[in-house]
Formats: C-alpha cells, structure tokens, sequence
C-alpha cells in the first residue's frame, strides 16, 4: 500500500510541475502559422486582384492595331450654290487601321444622290448617283516612324504587369516579416513562461522541504521566510509574463484569423550546420527579390518614356499614297444616260512643325531625370542588398557561437544547482546560496532559449530576404519537426 501511494504522489507531482505540457495547445511553426496567413489575410487577395488588372493594359495597346470602323449617313435639302432646291442624300464609310510598323492603312467609300431642281447645265445628269472608293497609304518619315507609341506602349504595359507582381511579392514579405517578429518574440514569451513555470515549482517545493524540516527543528524561521519570498517572487513574474503572453496569443490568433483564445505553443526547427557563401547568397537575392526588380521595372519605364518623348521631338513628316475609282451617272434634261467612271490616285508629303516646343523638351528632361533616379534606386537596392545579407550572416555565425556557449553555461548551472542541492540537504550550504544557485539556472535556461530563438529567427530571416522561406513552405517544411 505504501509502494502505490509513493508512486502516485510521485505522478502527480510531475504532472504539477509541468503544467505546460497538461494544456491541449496546438504545436505551431512558423510555417504553418504562415500558412494560415496566406490563406486567410485579405491584403493578399487585393494584391492579386491588382496582377489581373495590369494583366489588361497590354490588351489595351494591342487593341490600337485593330481596324476602326467610321460610318455616316444623311439625308439634306438645302440650296445649291445657284439659289436652286436640291435634295441630297450619301453615306459615307471607312476601315482604317494602324500598322505595327507605324504606318496607317485606310479603305474608304461613299455614295451620294442628288435631285435638283434647276439643272446647273443641260447635259449634266440630275438627279445623279456618285460613287467614290479609296485605298490610301500613310507612312511617317519622321515622327511616329517605327510605332513608337505601340512599341514603348507594350514596354510599359509588360514593365506595369511585373511591377504587380513584386508589388504582390512585396507584400508576401513585408507580412512574412511581421510573422516572424510576432511569431519568435511569442516564442520568447512562452519559453519565459515555461522557465517562469518550472522556478515557481522549485520554489513550492524549496517552500514545503522548509516548512517540513522547520516542524522537525531543523530550519530556522529566516529560512522559511526566504522561501516564502522566493515563491512570492516567482509567483509575481509568472503572472506578468502570463498577461505578456496572453496578449501575444491573441495577436497570433488574430492573425491567421483562428479563435482568439485558442491555446498554441511556438515550436522551433532544429537547423543542420549552416554555411553559406556570401556572393552566392547576394546573386540568389539579386535574382528573387521584389525591390530588385522594381527598381529595374521603373528603370525600364522611364527607358520607355524618354523614347517616347524623343518621337514626340520630331517634326512630322508623312508621305501618303492613295489610288481608287470613281464614277457617276444619271439622266440629264435632254433625256440621255450619262455614265462615267475613271481612275483617281495622289502622292503626296504632309510636314508639320511645332515651333514652340518647351511643352515636349519639359517631358523629356522629366524622363532623363526619372531614369536618371531609377540608376540611383537600383544602385541602391544592390548596395542595400549586399549590406543586408552580410550583417544576416555575420549575425547568424555569431549566434551559433552564442548557443553553443549558452549551452555550455546551462550545462554548468545545472551541475553546479546539484551539487549545491546536496550540499543543503546536507546541511552544508544556506537557504540563501540555494535560492541563489536556483536563480542563476533560470537564468542559464533562460539566456540558452534565447539565443536558440535568436539563432531560428536569423536563419528565418535570411530565408525571407533570399526566398527560400517559400520553397520550404511549398516543399511541406511546415510539417513539425522537419531539420533544415
């Protein structure tokens, strides 16, 4: 009988020491608290609605190549130049088209019958049917030569539709950042809580071996006192990083829009050796983020505008080509058919200059200085870059030598809380050197989960900045327990 209430004191002492692991709470990693992000933030479905809309502006140029359809119809009594009544009616309609290369292509024809009542001469036809049909030809010799309006169009359109999806890109990381600072400072929170946890059940259990040995005269009333206040203490910061730690809960909760007191525990990954070559890093970079490619993006469109503005410089010149038939006939006063047809074609240069031209020389020193500032972000953007990923690397190789050094540190005071542990039990050691003893383990599990955090929140960090963290998330990392 002794043996079972030994053993079942002895259960459910553990389970009171480690009423973390009681709790039902969800093992998250930052995966799949990302996962659930993405799929339920709604910035991100703006951003994509905003992708489909730049997708449209190369419809939009495109379009301007079509055939354009010009109609018109009428019917008119007015007054001929004689002073006479004339009735009139025509239609009139054109195809015209704009070729890639600039040119201008246009079908033309018309029709027309006029009944007057005063013939202007006898042998002319009245009332008379006219018909009219053209092909013409327009070629710009200057201004305009080349479509750059079409070319610089499409260049501008592609240059909008990419500068979407880094936008949409951007916003990817810019929530994968604020992830990460929530995620890992609540990781901090509930490993302050744990270790804030496990020191109170050292200090009831300090407090009961006190009051214990003080019924048996073997404790001093100090002792007791001590122990009181260790426990009170402990007690005090369990309950402020409890509230620190609830309010961190419903943040995370909030965001991936799950109940707001739903339990959750932040789980680490455990990261292989981790060696990564500078320029390596960089050029990855360089190739997959966002603020890269918009800087280049905006280089692109300002490239696009000042070619535009240059054609805009230009004098215009066209030279037009036009051949088509025309015909008449109707009956005259004398009672005779009349019906003639012939051939009708013209060359010709149409030139125009603008002699005030500050409006034009404006856009353009505005498209020089734009790419001119376009140089400078891209500059930028790589120096940025090159910075960021340095200072991320230098950090994490020092964090790694922080951990292990924690590590080492954790190792000793908990050697060294053993050995003084004995010692009080056997009477060599004060209430005050082990309450001391305690506290600076706390502290060491503390610091060691620490630069644990800070080390996975580095490595995170650099993964964002290169990418990978997408990889990882599609390749199925946010399984629990999966090494990098």
């Amino acid at each position: 009988m002794k043996v079972k209430l030994i053993f079942v004191i002895a259960f459910f002492s553990v389970i009171v020491s480690l009423p973390v692991l009681a709790k039902n709470k969800a093992e998250l990693t930052i995966y799949q608290v990302m996962q659930r992000v993405l799929d339920r933030y709604p910035s991100l479905k703006i951003s994509e609605i905003e992708v489909l809309k730049s997708a449209e502006q190369r419809s939009q140029v495109e379009s301007s190549l079509g055939w354009i359809l010009n109609s018109s119809a009428g019917i008119t009594h007015d007054l001929t130049g004689l002073g006479t009544p004339s009735d009139r009616f025509d239609i009139n309609g054109s195809l015209d088209r704009q070729l890639q290369s600039g040119a201008t292509l246009s079908l033309s024809g018309a029709y027309s019958y006029e009944d007057s009542s005063l013939s202007f001469s006898p042998v002319l036809p009245n009332p008379a049917h006219t018909t009219r049909l053209d092909l013409s030809y327009r070629l710009p010799l200057s201004q305009g030569q080349g479509n750059p309006l079409y070319s610089e169009g499409i260049v501008s359109a592609e240059a909008e539709y990419d500068l979407a999806k880094a936008n949409q890109l951007l916003i990817r990381i810019d929530l994968a950042e604020n992830v990460k600072e929530l995620y890992y400072s609540s990781a901090l929170t509930h490993a302050r809580l744990i270790n804030a946890e496990q020191s109170v059940q050292r200090a009831k259990k300090l407090e009961i071996y006190i009051n214990k040995n003080f019924k048996l005269g073997l404790a001093e009333e100090k002792d007791r006192l001590q122990a009181r206040a260790q426990l009170r203490s402990k007690l005090a910061e369990l309950n402020a990083i409890k509230l620190t730690w609830e309010k961190q809960k419903i943040s995370l909760n909030r965001l991936m829009l799950e109940d707001w007191e739903k339990e959750l525990q932040p789980t680490l990954f455990k990261f292989n050796d981790f060696n990564q070559d500078l320029h390596e890093i960089v050029n990855i970079i360089q190739d997959y983020h966002p603020a890269v490619k918009i800087a280049d993006t905006k280089l692109t469109i300002a490239e696009s505008q000042i070619n535009t503005a240059r054609d805009t410089k230009k004098d215009n010149l066209d030279l037009v080509v036009s051949v088509g038939t025309r015909t008449s006939d109707g009956s005259n006063a004398l009672g005779s058919s009349i019906s003639e047809e012939d051939w009708a074609g013209a060359v010709r240069f149409e030139y125009r200059h603008l002699f005030d031209d500050k409006g034009v020389n404006s856009k353009l020193k505005q498209a020089l200085l734009q790419k001119n500032i376009a140089l400078h972000e891209v500059q930028k953007v790589k120096d940025d870059i090159f910075y960021t990923a340095s200072g991320l690397l230098a950090e994490i190789q020092a964090a790694k030598i922080a951990v292990k050094s924690a590590l080492e540190k954790l190792n000793s005071e908990s050697l060294k809380l053993k050995e003084a542990v004995q010692r009080y039990r056997s009477g060599r050691a004060d209430t005050d050197q082990l309450i001391q003893f305690q506290n600076e383990y706390s502290f060491a599990v503390l610091a060691y989960q620490n630069q644990r955090i800070g080390l996975n929140q580095r490595i995170i960090a650099l993964d964002i900045f290169t990418g990978r963290f997408w990889t990882n998330l599609t390749q199925g990392s946010n399984m629990h327990g999966v090494n990098r």
